[in-house]
């Protein structure tokens, strides 16, 4: 197989994949693309160790589904040894959409799905494709930073002084990068017992996979939301990925949760956009918004619509990011309350929560 010769400037790519028709695929439509050349292919996990170690790519585009040992296996083994920009490019969101919300936790930036018959045509993943290699790219060195050396949880105080009636909203929006980022600050919030809204951008068939898992391993109640949710304290729901938004509504003395049809919003759909503005427009100074680590601009105007109307606002640090943009845009634009290390968010909200609420009214 003809792999590219890679000029200065070129994004080494390295393909794990056990079909050779995939292999093949992915080499053409990389080496065909400018600024990308691929440096080998592994049909194995551990074939695909050995070529990293060869071949030094900078990125890695994985297929979990590999003979022997599974492709967690080595996703795990190069994040704790040799961590690299890892693509996950899986062939279907059922059953898969398990391995591949765990693959996404060991520290894999994104993920796409393979090629079918259906909507998601040969065209579309080609864009696809090029377009998370190209996040990838650019996540090179704060992948190697943030899974080098992992900070420990931290046990976190219970809520017991805030009145359950008086309970801040807590929304936050996540996208490349998003997945561990959400667990860990769910993960040291769950002794507050408040009530979270999530937008983390993904495709139909995840984000109810993805609210199971954070269910698991947080010990807090969330659900993928199904619209018409009273919110309740210690619990978590998460904008369901497919066509809609999720927003935060008002109905009789409680808010609950409303899917909305609607256009695009910053490009996305579900929207952070969307999420934080109906937040600003009811929880008003009882709210806190977070935004965490991804590509493009969602969420940076929803943050300041939360500043302005006298909500606290966290953005993710750049050095605790894998993708600096999302937080970066709202930074800029002067959304920002304040910029937190990911293991500090959660016992920053827990000291917002503490502060008189006069005190945040813009």
């Amino acid at each position: 197989m003809g792999y590219g010769s890679a000029t200065t400037g070129d994004v080494r790519v390295l393909v794990v994949d056990d079909s050779m028709l995939m292999r093949r695929l992915l080499t053409g439509i990389i080496n065909n693309a400018e600024g990308f050349t691929v440096v080998g292919a592994a049909a194995s996990a551990e074939e695909g160790w050995d070529a990293i170690q060869e071949t030094r790519p900078d990125v890695v585009t994985l297929d979990l589904e590999l003979p022997g040992r599974h492709g967690l296996a080595l996703l795990n083994r190069l994040m704790r040894q040799d961590p690299l920009p890892v693509l996950v490019v899986s062939a279907f969101g059922g059953p898969g959409a398990d391995n591949t919300i765990q693959a996404l936790e060991l520290g894999a930036v994104d993920f796409i799905e393979k090629p079918d018959a259906g909507t998601n045509t040969l065209e579309h993943f080609m864009e696809t494709l090029l377009a998370a290699l190209r996040r990838a790219a650019g996540s090179r060195k704060t992948v190697a930073r943030v899974n080098a050396a992992p900070r420990p949880a931290r046990e976190a105080r219970k809520v017991t002084e805030l009145a359950r009636g008086h309970l801040p909203l807590v929304a936050i929006g996540a996208s490349t990068g998003g997945v561990p980022a959400v667990q860990r600050v769910l993960r040291d919030l769950a002794p507050y017992r408040l009530p979270v809204v999530v937008t983390q951008h993904m495709p139909p068939g995840y984000t109810g996979r993805f609210a199971a898992r954070l269910e698991q391993v947080t010990g807090l109640t969330v659900r993928e939301a199904a619209g018409g949710e009273r919110l309740e304290p210690g619990t978590v729901y998460i904008a369901p990925g497919g066509n809609r938004h999720m927003e935060v509504v008002e109905r009789g003395s409680s808010l609950s949760v409303s899917l909305v049809e609607g256009p695009l919003v910053s490009g996305h759909r579900p929207s952070v956009d969307v999420m934080f503005h109906s937040v600003a427009r009811l929880a008003h100074h009882n709210s806190i918004g977070v935004l965490l680590t991804g590509m493009g601009r969602d969420g940076a105007q929803g943050l300041l619509a939360m500043r302005k109307a006298g909500s606290a606002t966290l953005i993710q640090s750049e050095e605790t990011c894998v993708v600096y943009g999302m937080p970066k845009a709202a930074f800029e634009i002067g959304a920002a309350d304040h910029v937190v290390p990911l293991d500090e968010i959660a016992n920053d909200i827990y000291r917002i929560a503490q502060e008189p609420k006069a005190s945040r009214v813009r």
